[in-house]
């Protein structure tokens, strides 16, 4: 039996559930389809950081309402209860392998301003899944999970969506089902676009680490003989838990290897000296560029699907959020017999906010660092050089242009002491795709 919708939303991840909740709340009839058997259930490494909350972000002002216990975003208007544990996270600071620190934001003034000093927050991931899943089960949304896409076929006025023996149709289709998107590919939105390679992850929950400052966010490079690799220690919102996530985008680079490295060798080693392992994920993200028109065939794409690597938890938040209006907007207007103009708001918002600024670029540019300053030796050097303070921020777009302003007074000295560094740094006008050339080589997509 086929079931008939106004909108399908593949995907209940972050995207996919304020999607499936706009159109919900809208009045739609809505299926949300989720091949996990438990949408909750947080299955691979993820940061579990709700970004950007010192700075606009994609158009939006985030702020985590306590009294109420709602993640709200304050210019468009829209919220969602969060009942979970959080812990407020007051910068960034960032680390060279012999230790200099470059610190985004005095840590010491940040906290002192309390919770208007916050660059982020830290929050359980799978209970802000129940409490996103409760209130879209209560605005009339159909919950599927448990369904694998295997075919999706569009026409003039609609689309049909099949999988694990279950039919759907609908007007239109959301696609939030991630960086490794199935409805991507079957639907060819990734038919025109360039793969660089994979982003791979290891993450462990901690207990026992004693960073220097237990509400920062800390971020380490390293080397080996097999590649270059980087390490996160995000505290948990539970006291006492750090989330350590190591990261690479070279397929020749053992993970557990590399999370030796960091604990037991590295300038943090005497940070995990105390430190216990209590759970283990990880992933494999297909790194992609952009989806430039991110709707075709009555399908729109919404959150990590159409990103290099991914948008963010808040970037995904408020792309799900604005593809669930624009689509309930669409489907208003046909029924009224009116010019759809609500898919294009969609649409506007994506090349304006996203693709214009060049944020797919700047994202994969910073994972080529290691490709320019390719020994801890030229990483020392040319970091170490960095002195000033930087704004206090905990944002990839924001981070990769203050590192890069602050490294035009270290680029002067660079050229009188080391004009070979300076000829490397050089590189970094590059495209990606040039500079991950040999990277690209080794690797290939994952289904």
């Amino acid at each position: 039996m086929t079931r008939k919708y106004d909108v399908i939303v593949v995907g209940a991840g972050p995207s996919g559930l304020l999607a499936a909740k706009a159109a919900g709340e809208n009045g739609l009839e809505v299926a949300l389809l989720e091949k996990k058997t438990d949408p909750t259930q947080l299955t691979r490494a993820c940061g579990q950081t709700l970004i950007s909350m010192n700075e606009y972000f994609f158009g939006n002002l985030v702020q985590y309402n306590a009294r109420d216990k709602r993640i709200c975003f304050i210019p468009d208007g829209f919220s969602f209860k969060y009942d979970g544990p959080y812990l407020n996270l007051y910068n960034l600071a960032r680390y060279t392998p012999d230790g200099h620190k470059i610190e985004f934001g005095d840590y010491t003034e940040q906290k002192r301003k309390g919770d208007s000093g916050k660059v982020a927050i830290s929050f359980d991931k799978e209970i802000l899944f129940q409490c996103l899943l409760d209130e879209v089960k209560s605005c009339g949304v159909k919950v599927f999970p448990g369904v694998n896409i295997q075919q999706v076929i569009n026409s003039n006025d609609g689309v049909r969506v099949e999988g694990s023996g279950q039919t759907f149709e609908s007007a239109y289709l959301i696609a939030a089902d991630g960086v490794n998107s199935r409805i991507a590919e079957v639907t060819g939105f990734n038919k025109d676009r360039y793969y660089y390679c994979n982003f791979y992850s290891l993450s462990y929950y901690l207990s026992g680490v004693e960073p220097p400052q237990p509400e920062q966010v800390v971020l380490i490079p390293g080397f080996s003989e097999q590649g270059a690799f980087r390490c996160y220690l995000l505290p948990r919102p539970i006291r006492g838990e750090h989330n350590l996530i190591v990261v690479t985008v070279d397929p020749r680079v053992n993970l557990e290897t590399a999370v030796d490295y960091f604990m037991n060798e590295a300038i943090c080693a005497p940070w995990f000296k105390k430190a216990k392992k209590l759970k283990a994920f990880s992933a494999v993200c297909n790194c992609y560029s952009a989806i430039i028109n991110p709707y075709k065939d009555r399908v729109l794409v919404a959150g990590d699907v159409g990103s290099t690597q991914e948008l963010e938890l808040t970037g995904a938040l408020i792309s799900g959020w604005k593809a669930g209006q624009a689509i309930s907007t669409a489907v208003q207007e046909e029924k009224l017999g009116i010019n759809v103009k609500g898919v294009s708001q969609y649409t506007n918002w994506w090349k304006g906010t996203y693709i214009d600024p060049g944020c797919p670029e700047i994202y994969m540019t910073g994972m080529c660092t290691p490709y320019i300053l390719n020994t801890a030796e030229d990483m020392n050097y040319v970091y170490g050089l960095i002195k000033d303070p930087i704004p206090a921020c905990w944002n990839p777009y924001t981070a990769a242009n203050a590192i890069r302003q602050s490294m035009a007074k270290a680029i002067a000295i660079a050229q009188k002491e080391r004009p070979d560094i300076v000829q490397k740094l050089e590189r970094k006008r590059l495209p990606a795709k040039e500079l991950l050339t040999e990277i690209t080589k080794i690797s290939k997509p994952v289904s």
